[in-house]
């Protein structure tokens, strides 16, 4: 596929340099993902959504015939790491833009670097909140595409108890897990909100055994569980757990259970586990069709949400980066990051995520796709909220 496209450009940029044309310099675009550690059911398809875009983009002429070049760095799923990293994309690779983190834990030590430094950086996978809006440090150059847990859980919640009017509830939560430890408690009020009574919460460990922290959930027999972890791992551990201790009842759970990697480790187990998604890889308008065809041409498999989100976040800078007349600039390195900055709140995109725009607070708008695991390491189309369910 890509042999063809990078033929036709290579001739295009030698017919413009035989014309004496000169050709601008690269647009550095860093990727900060997590491609080993507990991010790394994340991280891999997030480089390969990033990856493609720019092929694209690039096929396509570029931004005003500036090419993208991506700058990748890998976080280790660490949060030192990461800050480390972000400083290193930023002061040492001299990008306009970085994307990532992607763990919550680690945007929430990288991210204030970015910001100190005047650097717009795109969250493609970062739910928890405090990553944008409100936050415990300056975060006006933070910016998201993924779809926050605060809208996705009580969405979830809702979505379930609308259609199948459980009566009780219970939550297990990994500990020492910032994303998790949200998760819970904004399932813990969301049940009540739809008429649903929590009947238990444990913890489970990060590393270890579920099975004890599993059955202190289940001691109060509840129809519905709720996973709360950032772990794909974790979250498989459990749902095999339940089963195995005889829960015959509902999963649901935040951002981790949209993950095909998450729903490939639960097995035939989390058939039916439901989860809020910003992305349907099924929804069939021609943003999204094409993207999908695309990455399996290129990829040899599916695109789940977090190559989504990727592949979203560099059209995004791309289309900013045009408004801001970036492409192509002579400014010094810090002035295009503010021309970047200054373009990102007028971005209006149609996406595989569908009709893209920011909030005033730089966070996405878009629709809320409900999801469930089919038992077989991906997921179908359970319902959807605009903004309700």
């Amino acid at each position: 596929m890509w042999g063809v496209a990078a033929a036709v450009m290579a001739a295009a940029v030698a017919c413009g340099l035989a014309a004496g044309a000169s050709t601008p310099p690269a647009i550095k675009i860093g990727t900060l993902f997590s491609t080993i550690g507990s991010g790394n059911v994340f991280g891999p398809q997030q480089l390969e959504g990033a990856q493609l875009a720019v092929a694209q983009i690039n096929a396509a002429g570029g931004v005003d015939g500036a090419m993208l070049r991506l700058v990748e760095q890998n976080d280790d799923s660490d949060p030192a790491s990461g800050a480390v990293a972000m400083r290193t994309l930023i002061q040492h690779d001299g990008v306009v833009a970085v994307l990532g983190p992607t763990l919550s834990a680690v945007a929430y030590k990288a991210d204030p670097i970015a910001n100190r430094l005047r650097t717009p950086v795109l969250g493609v996978s970062n739910t928890a909140s405090g990553i944008v809006g409100t936050c415990a440090f300056s975060c006006a150059w933070s910016w998201r595409d993924s779809l926050g847990e605060a809208i996705a859980v009580p969405a979830d919640i809702e979505a379930y108890s609308l259609q199948a009017h459980p009566s009780t509830a219970a939550v297990v939560v990994a500990s020492d897990d910032v994303l998790g430890g949200q998760e819970a408690a904004l399932a813990k009020s969301s049940f009540p909100a739809n008429g649903v009574r929590v009947v238990g919460s444990s913890s489970v460990p990060s590393t270890g055994s579920v099975v004890a922290g599993v059955r202190a959930a289940l001691a109060g027999h509840p129809q519905v569980l709720f996973v709360a972890t950032v772990s794909g791992q974790v979250a498989a551990e459990v749902i095999k757990a339940a089963r195995a201790a005889g829960f015959t009842g509902t999963f649901l759970g935040g951002n981790t259970m949209n993950s095909d990697a998450t729903a490939r480790l639960a097995g035939s187990g989390g058939s039916g586990a439901r989860s809020a998604s910003a992305w349907y890889r099924n929804n069939d308008f021609p943003a999204n069709s094409a993207f999908v065809t695309a990455y399996r041409q290129t990829y040899g498999t599916n695109p789940d949400q977090f190559a989504t989100q990727a592949y979203v976040g560099v059209q995004i800078l791309a289309d900013a980066l045009q408004r801001g007349r970036v492409g192509g600039s002579t400014a010094p390195i810090a002035k295009q990051r503010a021309m970047l900055q200054q373009a990102l709140p007028n971005v209006t995109l149609l996406t595989p995520l569908g009709p893209f725009r920011f909030t005033s607070d730089h966070d996405v708008s878009q629709i809320v796709w409900v999801l469930a695991m089919d038992g077989h390491g991906g997921h179908t189309l359970a319902g959807f909220c605009d903004p309700g369910c």
